[in-house]
């Protein structure tokens, strides 16, 4: 049988047509390895692959099918070498085999080629996702070979079987594309072309069950379509004519149909699809509001269900402000407990997301208020100003250009972080010459090469600047087509000079400056060496940490080694060998990363700061003070200088520091508290120790005790407490008397605050808006019920 295939194969690449296909898998599959991502033989090469063969396979199939025809038929003299099949099933097994031998065989030279690659040209590990290419690539090409010979068996001419072809893979199109339009998922299956897991942002990336079970589902697809060519062959005439009468074949092709429909109709609980009825049902709780619909996870805590109403309604009217009204239609959220969640149910796990043609967003919970949903509640809101089918801003209706749709989603949240507004950041950014261009990021493509964090960021404060510069609806024109000088009646050129002057005008210090860069240095997925590796090896580390941390260091190494340049990997490395009690190694390779970043001062705070924590535990006292007093001196993001006061001041005091080390070095919430209740009873005023706990109390959800001990804290400390905590401690108190309803004392420590610069008193400022919105539309603000004491 291998014979007689590889003999039929051989005739058949002598056609010009099929040393063309197979020129352009085996050869231009093999060159794809010098691009970024497709020099493994992993997802991406896959699915690469995947497309192409299930594309082109096809053609292979129908040349194998009209071979085996004018064999039947007789009419080709230089086949007569060739032993003519007696039995349909035996002319279809044929034509298949010879098919698949092809198709099958273009996939070995990207595969060789990629590995080899990876072996000699990078130190990547070439089998780090290696099971998505067969996964990805046999089935599809065992699909197009069924269908092509399908299709060729059942027309006169090779042009019409390929019409056909098309349209069987446009017919999987549509199948792919419906869950996906009208559904809540983002991942996409289709038989001929492959798997697309989710967006691009999910980086870390694994062979997932929904995955065996859809290229199950494949293979079945495939042996139906061969049982019902080799059913209707005639062996005569060599094409498909009417259904024989053979109980064996009905019964197998009833066994297969059953078996698909099988799959298909547990489709959402195999994940090979996600409907909105399903998804309603798996998360089980709603809750209706004059704008939304809230589908919640069922046994959620009742008061963090109102919060989050409540948080949903109050950003619909702030964008109903920024928007100049709002969609008539009800808007429907999806919220998961966890990233996890989100990722099995519909495809996306770190990325929040909104469907604005469908009215609906999909996020997971990260506290209140939640800081990605103002940003996804934009796209939803905008929809009727955006154009095309799925009401975004597009080219021609078709085309997305992302770089406008997702800096209006950021110009309209107006995010404030790490003390810093959109603009000062933007600003930061191109201090360090990290910004993108703009002039390329409005257009179709530059927003996919960068790096998301800066693209969204500059793309933000770009599309901020306009609303508030020219009027927020000039930017709503805009939104719909990107078209500049339709809108503001001058080019995107000029109106970035102008932006980039603005930018460039603002005082910023050289601290922020450094922060900018240590925020924004991560480039983009396609600019990291061996980006989809290190992304699971980083979150295998982490995970690691706690339990393994010989696992955990050796992981980092191999992700160090991956990528040098990133200094996050020798850091925990260093943290894994304090966890294995081999702080003076982890002091001595600290010491090594901050001679390196020297001239980067934000990054060598970060550097700094462990090895003070290094002294702390080798009981170093003074070689830990000289270090936090260098973190100081650096350029310290909010949080780290808040811990190095802390620590700083901890020194002098043997039963504080112990406290304060202990905090800081446990995972376990319960600890932490219990640690700081016990020092807070030697000494009930200490401001550090009242302020961490404050902190800690609010963060786990009882406002007024925090709040308590943070009001004791600013009145302990006075104005001897560090700027850096007391102006936290006081975001603090705005923020604790808002959660435990107390808009009276909102608006009084809103008024009374110290001038700290525009992002605090934005960030302040928006928890009086808060009360206000809630004295209107709720009749008060949520006031949290007391525990039984």
């Amino acid at each position: 049988m291998q014979q007689v295939l590889l003999s039929r194969a051989k005739i058949l690449l002598r056609r010009p047509a099929v040393r063309t296909v197979v020129g352009l898998l085996a050869l231009g599959g093999s060159a794809l390895v010098f691009l970024p991502l497709f020099g493994l033989p992993g997802f991406e090469l896959g699915l690469a692959l995947s497309i192409a063969v299930g594309s082109l396979g096809g053609g292979v199939g129908i040349a194998a099918a009209a071979q085996e025809r004018l064999l039947l038929q007789g009419e080709e003299p230089r086949l007569q070498e060739l032993p003519r099949p007696q039995r349909p099933g035996q002319a279809v097994a044929l034509a298949l085999g010879t098919a698949l031998l092809i198709n099958g065989a273009v996939l070995v030279p990207p595969f060789l080629s990629s590995t080899l690659y990876a072996l000699f040209s990078t130190e990547c590990d070439p089998f780090e996702l290696v099971g998505f290419y067969p996964l990805l690539t046999l089935p599809s090409a065992v699909l197009a070979s069924t269908a092509g010979v399908l299709c060729g068996f059942a027309t006169r001419r090779s042009g019409q079987a390929a019409l056909a072809y098309s349209g069987l893979v446009l017919l999987s199109g549509v199948h792919t594309a419906w869950p996906i339009v009208f559904g809540p998922q983002v991942y996409a299956f289709n038989h001929f072309l492959g798997h697309l897991p989710g967006p691009l942002y999910d980086e870390a990336l694994a062979v997932s069950p929904r995955l065996g079970w859809f290229r199950l589902e494949t293979l079945l697809l495939a042996a139906l379509l061969a049982l019902l060519t080799a059913l209707c062959l005639d062996v005569r005439s060599g094409r498909l004519s009417r259904p024989r009468r053979s109980p064996a074949s009905w019964v197998g092709l009833g066994v297969l149909v059953a078996a698909v429909a099988l799959l298909e109709g547990h489709g959402p609980a195999l994940g090979l699809r996600m409907t909105h009825a399903a998804l309603a049902e798996e998360l089980g709780g709603i809750r209706d509001t004059s704008h939304f619909r809230l589908h919640y996870p069922r046994g959620l805590d009742r008061e963090a269900v109102e919060r989050t109403v409540r948080d949903l309604e109050f950003r619909h009217m702030q964008l109903s402000g920024f928007l100049g009204g709002a969609p008539t239609e009800r808007i429907q959220v999806f919220l998961y407990r966890t990233e996890e969640e989100k990722q099995r149910r519909v495809g996306a796990g770190r990325t929040q997301f909104a469907k604005p043609w469908l009215y609906e967003l999909h996020i997971h919970e990260r506290g209140f208020p939640h800081t990605s949903l103002h940003h996804e509640l934009a796209h939803v809101m905008a929809a009727p100003v955006g154009s095309g089918p799925f009401r975004v801003t597009t080219r021609f209706g078709i085309w997305p250009l992302m770089g406008v749709i997702e800096g209006f989603a950021v110009a309209a949240d107006d995010p404030i972080q790490g003390e810093l507004t959109l603009h000062q950041w933007a600003a930061g950014m191109r201090r360090q010459q990290l910004a993108p261009d703009m002039r390329k990021l409005m257009g179709t493509e530059g927003f996919y090469q960068s790096a998301p964090a800066r693209a969204y960021t500059v793309a933000g404060s770009f599309l901020r600047y306009l609303a508030d510069t020219y009027g927020p609806e000039k930017v709503r024109v805009l939104y719909a087509h990107a078209d500049f000088q339709h809108a503001y009646g001058r080019s995107l050129d000029e109106l970035t000079t102008e932006w980039e002057r603005f930018l460039d005008s603002l005082p910023l210090d050289q601290d922020a400056i450094s922060r900018a860069f240590l925020r924004f240095r991560t480039g983009s997925l396609f600019s990291r060496t061996c980006a989809r590796e290190v992304a699971r090896i980083q979150k295998s580390a982490q995970e690691a940490l706690a339990s393994d941390p010989q696992e955990a260091l050796e992981l980092y190494r191999r992700a160090a080694g991956l990528q040098p340049e990133e200094p996050t990997y020798v850091m925990g490395q260093a943290l894994a060998l304090d966890q294995l009690d081999r702080t003076t190694e982890a002091a001595q390779l600290l010491a090594l990363l901050a001679e390196k970043a020297k001239g980067q001062p934000a990054l060598e705070a970060e550097v700094v700061m462990d090895q003070a924590d290094m002294a702390l535990r080798l009981k170093q006292l003074e070689e830990a003070r000289r270090y936090l007093e260098r973190v100081l001196t650096l350029a310290p993001g909010p949080e780290l200088e808040r811990a190095a006061r802390i620590k700083l001041a901890s020194l002098d005091s043997p039963w504080r520091l112990e406290t304060v080390e202990r905090f800081f070095r446990s995972r376990r919430e319960e600890l932490r508290l219990l640690y700081l209740s016990r020092a807070l009873e030697m000494a009930p005023q200490d401001p550090y120790l009242n302020y961490l706990l404050g902190r800690r109390l609010q963060q786990v959800g009882d406002p007024r005790l925090g709040l308590e001990h943070t009001s004791r804290a600013l009145a302990a400390g006075g104005l001897e407490l560090p700027e850096a905590l007391r102006r936290e401690a006081l975001r603090m108190r705005v923020e604790a008397s808002y959660l435990a309803g107390d808009c009276g004392a909102v608006r009084h420590e809103v008024g009374a605050l110290p001038d700290f610069g525009p992002a605090f008193k934005a960030a302040a400022t928006e928890w009086k808006a808060r009360c206000d919105f809630e004295d209107a539309a709720f009749q008060g603000p949520l006031v949290p019920r007391q525990a039984f004491r």
